[in-house]
């Protein structure tokens, strides 16, 4: 009986062993796996360190004169480019915004907006070679000095290819940087961590980072950046915003050349000639009515984006922009980085910011609080005094009645938000970050084009047109909602007029007097 029950249990026990092997060595690759992505952070951690120290070391010896601050800048930036993508891109955000860091730092860093040291010719003949055969040099021909600009990601060649009718025509090539991808899961290995750690710190601090969602921020920062590891995202990302802005005469988009499939390493797309946005204004800075002119386009466009087409390019930092030969245009390029949600928060968003821009504090915290709530549900937090929150947020959005745009310096408004959501118990939605982040950047080149552009007459037609089709699909009840909301800003434009006549005329009270 004893081996009629071996023999019945025979095969069970065999497939038991059987799995017990087979998961033993999956199992341990996994932990293999694990121990080297550790010991990979640990190195970039240190290699982070090392990077960091001799410029913390050398910041007393700066502060002596105004050329040794300047070479210490120098060397800081040089630093960060040896940091990686995940460094060059937040650096190159930052020098995007001098009214936060300062014009000598902005002028320093902005060398790396397109200005990175480029890879070596060997990586582009590879990559050209593994995408387009061993005879690319027969019909692409690039020349290896014709480096137009070199980023955190990749660097763009000038080549030529035949066209159709037989004349040359120019195109752009655009290939990945070795090693690059590597890089930056390990970064958004670190900064998961960091922020992991930050949110635990004493005396409050980590309380507040934890309601100003870091994590979600960081995690969001990696869903913008990883779809520029693959080329074939940003053809996809061309196509549509050609096909959203074909009807436009102000705004324009390298397209692919269609005989050139993008690859995950290289795309060919139109060379699309143009002034680099800081030198056109340089040339024309006796222009303003040009410059003012070009700002709103930038505005219109931006707007146009996040209101009506929920496609949103997410690098619009001044040396991502152009303008065309006959100054009429803006040339928007590296469209890797782009802002796309689902219609719940793209209905958030753009209620929220309509709302700010309307100076209507009360609607826009009301509807952070109740979405707060929201994500909130079933963790037994909630917000905390939600008409406190409301009211320090209404009063925001009062103060700056002389510019009639209550973000016309986003970064004032965005801070005091995160701090009032802190307070509060307001988790603040990652959505909600990531545009305020793309909106920032693109401040910059408002910042360069027209300090003093009342941001409102331009986003105010659109963001109507946007709310009344989105409304029209409410029903009767939105439209009448839609049709107030349109009289009372009315009336808000009217009352602003008439608080600018009011001072204008206060001033010239006093100075004749």
């Amino acid at each position: 009986s004893s081996r009629s029950r071996r023999e019945s249990g025979g095969p069970a026990a065999a497939a038991a062993a059987t799995a017990e092997v087979r998961l033993r060595p999956a199992g341990t690759k996994r932990r293999r796996e694990r121990l080297r992505r550790a010991a990979r952070t640990a190195m970039r951690v240190g290699r982070i360190i090392m990077l960091a120290t001799p410029a913390a070391l050398k910041y007393p010896r700066a502060r002596r004169s105004e050329e040794a601050y300047d070479r210490w800048l120098e060397f800081c930036m040089r630093q960060c480019e040896r940091g990686g993508a995940v460094v060059v891109k937040m650096a190159q955000w930052a020098s995007s915004r001098p009214d936060i860091f300062g014009t000598t730092f902005c002028d320093t860093f902005k060398a790396l907006q397109d200005g990175t040291t480029a890879h070596a010719w060997d990586h582009t003949e590879g990559i050209l070679t593994q995408s387009y055969g061993e005879d690319w040099r027969e019909h692409l021909r690039i020349e290896h000095d014709e480096v137009l600009g070199s980023g955190c990601i990749a660097q763009v060649y000038k080549g030529k290819i035949d066209a159709d009718d037989g004349s040359e025509e120019e195109v752009a090539v655009k290939v990945v940087h070795p090693g690059v991808r590597k890089g930056i899961e390990d970064d958004i290995g670190i900064l998961r961590g960091l922020a992991h750690l930050l949110e635990r710190l004493p005396y409050g601090y980590g309380e507040k980072l934890r309601w100003n969602n870091l994590s979600g921020m960081v995690e969001e920062f990696s869903r913008m950046l990883r779809p520029q590891l693959d080329l074939r995202n940003e053809a996809e990302h061309l196509r549509r915003f050609n096909e959203q802005f074909k009807d436009s005469d102000e705004v324009l988009f390298p397209k692919t050349v269609g005989t050139y499939e993008p690859h995950p390493d290289v795309l060919v797309e139109t060379f699309c000639d143009g002034v680099p946005l800081e030198k056109f204004c340089r040339d024309n800075a006796d222009d303003e009515d040009l410059k003012a002119r070009l700002c709103e386009v930038a505005c219109r466009t931006v707007t146009t984006m996040i209101f009506a087409n929920n496609y949103v390019h997410g690098d619009l930092h001044p040396g991502n922009v152009f303008v065309s030969p006959d100054s009429k245009k803006l040339v928007l390029l590296d469209c890797g980085i782009v802002n796309e949600y689902d219609d719940a928060d793209h209905d958030l968003l753009v209620n929220i910011i309509a709302a700010f821009i309307r100076m209507d504090g009360r609607h826009a915290a009301e509807l952070m609080a109740n979405d707060a709530n929201r994500r909130l549900a079933g963790t037994g937090e909630s917000v905390r005094d939600a008409e406190g929150y409301v009211a320090s947020i209404e009063n925001l959005s009062k103060t700056p009645r002389k510019t009639d745009f209550a973000f016309e310096k986003v970064t004032t408004y965005v801070d005091y938000i995160f701090n009032a959501a802190a307070r509060h118990h307001v988790i603040m939605n990652s959505v909600f970050v990531s545009i305020m982040l793309a909106v920032k950047v693109q401040e910059g080149v408002c910042l360069l084009l027209n300090p003093e552009i009342e941001t409102v007459k331009i986003a105010n037609p659109i963001i109507l047109k946007s709310e009344a089709e989105r409304m029209k699909r409410g029903g009767s009840q939105a439209v009448v909602d839609l049709m107030k909301r349109q009289a009372e800003d009315a009336l808000r434009s009217f009352r602003v007029k008439v608080d600018r006549q009011m001072t204008k005329a206060k001033v010239a009270l006093e100075g004749a007097s």
